[in-house]
């Protein structure tokens, strides 16, 4: 049985890994990082996070419709740290588009490699 987008938002916030300095959190499709404007939209990853730890500070975000690993940075030094770490593209972040329907068959691999716009 799949999940409703309702039922999977409904869910406990997943943490994926947490130690002193970083918190990683499984994010939604449908959730928010962070509060965007008006009341329908406060619901978000940050609030749920530091709800359970207070500390946590964003570091980067992921859009809306977008699931996947979060950084978090537990207090501001630490948050300094993670910051230049993905200023300073020491950070791998690797996109994995799911693609619904048929692909046309053929033995070749083929790569988009463009900017994501």
């Amino acid at each position: 049985m799949m999940l409703s987008t309702d039922d999977f938002l409904a869910r406990p916030l997943e943490v994926v890994y947490v130690d002193d300095a970083i918190v990683v959190l499984n994010k939604p499709s449908g959730l928010l990082t962070v509060p965007g404007r008006g009341p329908e939209k406060q619901d978000c990853l940050s609030k749920r996070a530091q709800a359970r730890y207070p500390d946590a500070l964003i570091v980067h975000r992921l859009d809306r419709d977008t699931s996947g690993l979060v950084v978090m940075a537990r207090g501001l030094p630490a948050q300094r740290v993670v910051n230049l770490a993905f200023e300073q593209r020491r950070v791998d972040k690797r996109y994995v588009a799911v693609v619904s329907g048929q692909l046309p068959v053929g033995d070749a691999w083929q790569e988009i490699d463009l900017p994501m716009l």
